[in-house]
């Protein structure tokens, strides 16, 4: 074996339409795969940590922020290039003391622990200037797999929106970032767009003293990266349309905006780092051409995917097409592909979350016990640990299955925050497998004895000669 991580794509979709449907949805899997053959990467980590004056009440935020740091620092492996940026106003790098990366030892790591002693709360917060400096940083490591962490207690008030955004459209692809948010204070959409741009996860901590130990399970995650970025290709035809394409899992983020046009009907989008073991799946829909002559009867490509091929590692297979077949019965539902099905039910949680932080946050306290029971609902239903878990932070639960709910009097808007924060890791993909995840058994197709077309399970009428099942089906 040569030691390289493999990547391999997956195409999952229900590829049957209905007369007059002109839209196809898809999931694009991407999984990784390398085992402990795979040959660790050089690695770099800048850990930026707010130190504005909001900082400073409660006493423990600082507090904590110093011991999540230190946590940080204490798990970087030997021979991983780090730095600590003292985020307000303006960044102002604590260790090292001079522009740069160190690389850590146990003297490099004792050094830097008694340099986040000193961070200081005082100042204004510009988190457009911390994420330009962590750029500048890394550019000293082009080769190296890249990760940052950026804690806030605050909203951008020393920047605009869009020097915020151009900052992170120039970082893009240059390396990763998780964000989180401690206190009351933060702005979700801030935060997510962090997330969203440079490909990390976003969320919040409730109790102080819980970040330390978030802060070195992220770090810990981020050493597993090998690969620095892994591309995805899309290509359409002549007669379709990308409309949009959305990572679903681990992190739910629309990336539409985020493809880069490479030549005509093909676009190109940075999924971010890779570990050697791990999945991710993104979900792509499609408009077709309204005067698309459908061809009954007959597979026809719609658009086609592929991933660009990544220094050390190798690609498994060619292109994947999404493709498509009319019929001239309506498709069952039985026939969308339970994947597309359990996606569709994650971004009807995800609104009902969103809609009853909206309403909390409007003092409408029976909206947001409405949306909040119909989350409750939702989750119940998929089994879903985690979201019902936040969600008792804001409402007591009296019957999940019916969506009774009933708001908490000691709810805060830190723990409504913990509930709205959109990217949560999803439980729907599986564990990691050796191979690629076979499709879901669904009922054989019909065989038609006159043309020997395939028609879905249940039809009345064959999709190649059109002639009625009673007197065509074998």
């Amino acid at each position: 074996m040569s030691g390289e991580p493999s990547l391999g794509l997956e195409v999952h979709q229900n590829k049957f339409l209905a007369e007059g449907d002109r839209a196809m949805t898809a999931i694009v899997r991407v999984v990784s795969r390398g085992g402990e053959a795979a040959v660790a990467r050089e690695a770099a980590e800048v850990l930026m940590i707010d130190c504005s004056s909001s900082m400073r009440f409660p006493s423990t935020k600082i507090g904590e922020a110093r011991r999540a740091a230190a946590a940080a620092i204490d798990v970087l492996p030997d021979g991983v290039r780090f730095a600590v940026i003292q985020g307000t106003d303006r960044a102002k790098m604590i260790y090292p003391a001079e522009d740069g990366l160190v690389t850590a030892s146990a003297r490099t790591r004792a050094e830097a622990h008694a340099a986040v002693e000193h961070l200081a709360a005082v100042g204004g917060t510009a988190m457009g200037a911390w994420l330009a400096k962590a750029r500048d940083l890394f550019e000293r490591v082009p080769g190296a797999v890249r990760h940052a962490i950026l804690l806030t207690d605050g909203r951008n008030d020393s920047q605009t929106r869009s020097e915020l955004m151009n900052v992170l459209t120039s970082c893009e692809g240059r390396f990763v970032c998780d964000a989180r948010g401690i206190g009351d204070g933060w702005e979700p959409s801030e935060l997510t767009q962090i997330g969203r741009v440079l490909r990390g996860n976003v969320d919040s901590v409730v109790e102080d003293d819980k970040l330390a130990e978030d802060f070195r399970q992220l770090i810990e995650r981020a050493m597993t990266k090998v690969l620095p970025e892994v591309r995805l290709r899309v290509g359409t035809m002549p007669f379709s349309r990308l409309r949009s394409v959305k990572q679903v899992f681990p992190d739910e983020y629309d990336l539409t905006d985020r493809c880069r046009e490479v030549a005509v009907r093909e676009v190109e989008l940075s999924l971010g780092s890779f570990a050697s073991e791990e999945t991710r799946d993104y979900q792509v829909i499609l408009d077709l051409d309204p005067d698309l002559e459908p061809r009954h009867g007959q597979d026809r490509q719609l658009a086609w995917t592929e991933l660009v091929p990544v220094p050390g590692a190798t690609t498994e297979g060619d292109a994947l097409a999404i493709e498509g077949r009319w019929t001239r019965d309506p498709v069952p539902p039985t026939l969308i592909h339970p994947m597309i099905s359990k996606y569709a039910a994650q971004a009807d949680l995800a609104e009902a979350l969103t809609a009853g932080g909206d309403a909390y946050a409007a003092g409408d306290q029976a909206g947001a016990e409405r949306h909040w029971g119909r989350a409750a609902v939702l989750a119940a239903k998929a089994e879903d640990e985690d979201t019902l878990g936040r969600l008792t932070g804001v409402v007591e639960i009296l019957d999940a299955e019916k969506g009774v709910v009933r708001l908490r009097a000691d709810a805060t808007r830190s723990h409504a925050l913990h509930v709205v924060i959109p990217s949560r890791v999803s439980e729907i993909a599986p564990a990691q497998e050796d191979r690629p995840v076979s499709e879901p058994a669904e009922a054989p197709p019909v065989v038609c004895a006159v043309c020997s077309g395939l028609s879905p399970a249940g039809a009345n009428f064959c999709v190649g000669c059109g002639r009625p099942f009673d007197e065509a089906v074998s």
